[in-house]
């Protein structure tokens, strides 16, 4: 499975429900109530969060790969190893005995992961069954088999997925918007890679990523449910244990992508056949912050977020207010920033009606009311935003992350999400640094990424509506999303730019 987009902050982050309580002392203490924080001596991380609600134990593997340790040369490789983890190893002799063997363990759903920066693998199994959960994960990522037989079968898989999506418009549109924002790496964006790679990748290819990649100290375990800490880490301690220790894969940081990735807006079209005639989608695109490099705006991004989906607050009245936009209610926009590590977005978006109707002005229109509008008004009013309005947003965040995390399963995963994107100890102190957030700090988070930034401008419109309007919107300068135009390997020459 192929990850591609990322999750929005609002409304979605952390898991935070603090508390002093008393821990072992093998254990490093955290703040989030039965949650339990170890590291082995070989460096892999450990988390546990005790719930028992049910007999059921949720089991998680991640390392820190995917698309973000991707070249030009390797992209697809890891989702390549995605599918041959699953197809053999040290205690199965092929996939069969490996789906087999999930079937004993009581599994009735497993899956596995690559995203753009990270790789993950996981299921649940009974609570009786923890030991031999951890072991079926263990031998999976330390010993695959890498048959060279089983590795030109599933070339033929994954080529078959990637070239599914040639005609599938969101990953069209997704991959043209990567390759616009992130014109230098884009390849990072595109986990999937392209069949060429995967047709020419070698077993000594995959044990060199192997080597590389999945090892204990650029890897963490996550379980959650029906356990006992002090239990699930002896049982890591003795079975991964062993795993040997290897040089940080992250010693040396990537160099990052563009901050500043054209300096005029840019203004798109693409027409989908999934988009009815009755409306038209609009994103306007900025780049926000990375977390590989500003931490800090982070809780501020959250919390401009969460003010801006207030559908009585500014942003929305703001936009409503412009007639000749005809979006029909605050339900129809919206604003939200994304996390990633160096490919972070702050994408406002709206629905309008009537998409027959001058559309290319109009979406202009929409753009041009964020940045001429409404971001110097909020940036010259100091007063914009009420005290309430900040008491209401970090009471809503804290709701919202008591609800995602009622859950075993839920709180191990917000764990991931901010161990894979940030770092384990920025989601410990992460309410703390929300209840900082003020109107200095939404001024500084706004000039830094917004005011005056140019932004890509996209509109996805029905294609007979698109067809009526084309030449409307090539003078007005949109240039046309295709299939030709959306990967970053598609044009002779793309590769060069690394």
């Amino acid at each position: 499975m192929i990850t591609l987009f990322k999750r929005c902050k609002n409304g979605c982050l952390l898991a935070v429900l603090f508390c002093a309580l008393s821990f072992p002392l093998f254990a490093e203490k955290t703040r989030i109530a039965g949650l339990y924080q170890y590291t082995l001596d070989n460096g892999l991380e450990l988390f546990v969060a005790e719930n028992h609600a049910a007999p059921l134990v949720y089991i998680k593997l991640s390392v820190k790969a995917g698309g973000i340790a991707q070249t030009p040369e390797t992209a697809g490789v890891f989702h390549l190893y995605e599918h041959m983890m699953f197809e053999g190893d040290s205690q199965y002799p092929d996939g069969a005995a490996m789906d087999r063997g999930i079937k004993d363990l009581g599994v009735t759903y497993h899956n596995a992961s690559t995203g753009s920066e990270c790789v993950n693998y996981f299921f649940t199994v009974p609570s009786n069954l923890l030991e031999k959960g951890l072991a079926f994960w263990n031998y999976a990522i330390r010993e695959p088999l890498l048959r060279p037989d089983e590795l030109e079968a599933q070339k033929k898989v994954v080529i078959s997925e990637i070239e599914g999506h040639f005609s599938d418009p969101e990953h069209i549109g997704y991959y043209n918007m990567t390759r616009t924002m992130f014109p230098k790496f884009p390849w990072r964006l595109d986990p999937g890679g392209t069949t060429e790679r995967v047709q020419n990748a070698t077993v000594d290819g995959l044990k060199q990523m192997l080597k590389k990649y999945y090892v204990p100290n650029n890897a963490a375990l996550f379980v959650g449910g029906d356990v006992s800490p002090s239990d699930v880490y002896e049982k890591v301690k003795q079975i991964y244990g062993t795993w040997q220790r290897a040089p940080d894969p992250w010693a040396v940081p990537n160099e990052v992508q563009l901050a500043v990735p054209f300096t005029e807006t840019q203004y798109r079209v693409m027409p989908n056949d999934k988009v009815g005639k009755q409306v038209a989608m609009i994103n306007v695109l900025y780049r926000g912050p990375d977390s590989g490099s500003d931490t800090e705006s982070l809780s501020t991004a959250t919390v401009f977020d969460t003010l801006l989906a207030d559908p009585d607050g500014f942003f929305k009245k703001t936009m409503l207010g412009v007639k000749e936009l005809q979006i029909p209610d605050a339900n129809y926009v919206s604003e939200g920033c994304s996390l990633a590590r160096e490919s972070g977005l702050i994408n406002f978006s709206a629905g309008v009606f009537s998409p027959e109707k001058d559309l290319p002005a109009r979406v202009k229109l929409f753009a041009d009311t964020i940045s001429g509008k409404f971001i110097p008004a909020v940036l010259a009013d100091r007063n914009i935003f009420t005290a309430e309005q900040f008491a209401t947003v970090h009471q809503s965040v804290k709701d919202s992350a008591v609800i995602r995390t009622e859950t075993a399963a839920g709180l191990v995963d917000e764990m991931e999400f901010w161990w894979v994107h940030a770092s384990a100890d920025y989601y410990f102190k992460y309410l703390d640094n929300l209840a900082k957030v003020a109107k200095p700090q939404i001024d500084a988070y706004l000039n830094r990424y917004l005011a005056g930034k140019k932004a890509l401008v996209i509109v996805y419109v029905n294609p007979e509506l698109y067809e009526q309007q084309k030449q409307a919107f090539a003078a007005a300068g949109f240039i046309e999303f295709t299939k030709e135009s959306a990967y970053w390997w598609s044009k002779p020459g793309a590769e060069a730019s690394k």
